[in-house]
């Protein structure tokens, strides 16, 4: 080999070697994004976001795929325990987050952090790092139909149990179904359901902790009594309870066919697809008698975290930073999504998020409202739970046993 070909051959593979040493940019090769993510209502939004991420780098592409299931987690476990995970993905946050903590990339030396509101913080940080993008602050209550109540001569909504019971009764006598409850599936009302009777305990971090320690009990509980007593009118007065699905309860709710659903914030982006011109309210689940316990629910959730194994990792850590600062990206979580952001730089629109949004920022903002903590259940609670609920709807046991058997899934899953 002479030397002028010798010098060519080491400068290749100098550069070859020098090429490896340093990390691709995003603008540099193709690159696809996987998401996986459990807000099925903002799919298309989604997707639209990610083309306009594709426009401004031609060279990233995205695989998305929303998930309205409540399997979503196990799918998710399942993925990253195949090697399969996909490179940005939706949890709930707090003790969710943590379960899934060793996956995630750290993103707290990301520009946004400083910008995400208290309760995003909070709930996104697992052992002092920031472990994913807040999503939305969200809520859950009764979602209704001010018309449908206008119709049955109602003029205020139901603040205890008692007047929901006489409320669901009008509606009926009206010709109009009260309610549609999803009890065809666990994850209502394992997370929301159940949730709703932790809530409402003195304390409900240190109630959570107690189940776990076995100091205390779910049974002879006045919550857990009164969540009993208020399934009993909510599935009560749906049509089909155990075989009304998410789809089922919102197509329901979208096209009149009922007064009353279990929905949020969340559900503004759904029910628009429906009929855009439905006249929405929000209010509390009455599961007592005192009207001063009915309050919305509220939390920051979801967040999207990031696979730190992912080789399309930065590329992944852009598109979030796009959302979170970048003018056109902020367009997607402050109005785009129909969602009330986690963040203070990102301004909402009212007209976006319409009267579901604008009912949930009202009462974050008198601060008039119970948290959720679904979150902090140990791993496998809301599931187990949900079936139990389900169970008690369809009339397999009665309330002490109802009690009972929740008890024993909690103690099953911190066994």
């Amino acid at each position: 080999m002479n030397r002028k070909v010798l010098s060519l051959v080491l400068a290749a593979a100098m550069t070859a070697s020098l090429a490896g040493s340093f990390s691709v940019s995003a603008d540099d090769e193709p690159v696809v994004i996987s998401i996986y993510q459990d807000k099925y209502e903002i799919d298309e939004a989604l997707k639209a976001a990610t083309a306009a991420y594709t426009e401004l780098h031609p060279n990233v592409t995205f695989t998305v795929e929303s998930s309205s299931s409540g399997d979503f987690y196990t799918q998710l476990k399942t993925m990253f325990a195949s090697g399969q995970g996909p490179d940005i993905f939706s949890t709930k946050g707090s003790d969710d987050m943590a379960i899934m903590a060793e996956y995630m990339e750290d993103l707290s030396g990301q520009e946004w952090v400083e910008y995400m509101t208290s309760a995003a913080k909070e709930a996104g940080t697992v052992d002092g790092k920031v472990l994913g993008l807040p999503i939305s602050l969200e809520s859950y209550g009764y979602v209704y139909n001010k018309d449908l109540f206008e119709q049955a001569g109602i003029e205020s909504v139901p603040m205890t149990i008692t007047e929901l019971e006489e409320v669901c009764a009008k509606l009926e006598e009206a010709g109009i179904q009260p309610v549609s409850s999803n009890y065809a599936e666990w994850y209502q009302s394992g997370m929301f359901k159940f949730s709703a009777a932790i809530s409402r305990q003195d304390d409900p971090m240190a109630f959570i902790k107690a189940l776990s320690d076995g100091s205390e009990s779910l049974v002879d509980n006045e919550q857990i009594a009164e969540l009993a007593a208020w399934i009993d009118i909510d599935a009560g007065n749906t049509e089909s309870p155990l075989n009304t699905d998410f789809n089922t309860e919102v197509s329901d709710f979208g096209t009149g066919k009922c007064a009353l659903m279990l929905g949020g914030s969340w559900s503004q982006s759904s029910l628009d697809d429906i009929n855009p011109d439905l006249n929405l309210g929000l209010f509390g689940l009455p599961m007592s008698d005192n009207p001063d316990e009915t309050k919305i629910y509220t939390s920051c959730s979801p967040f999207w975290s990031v696979n730190n194994a992912s080789p399309a990792k930065e590329a992944a850590v852009d598109f979030l930073n796009w959302l979170a600062m970048d003018e056109e990206g902020q367009k997607y979580l402050g109005s785009e999504f129909k969602l009330i952001p986690g963040f203070t730089n990102i301004e909402v629109d009212e007209e976006a998020i319409g009267s579901l949004g604008v009912a949930t920022q009202e009462c974050l903002e008198s601060g008039d409202t119970y948290g959720i903590y679904s979150s902090f259940f140990p791993d496998g609670v809301a599931e187990s739970v949900g079936n139990t609920i389900n169970k008690y709807a369809a009339g397999v046991i009665d309330a002490e046993a109802f009690a009972e058997e929740l008890q024993q899934d909690w103690m099953n899953a911190v066994a």
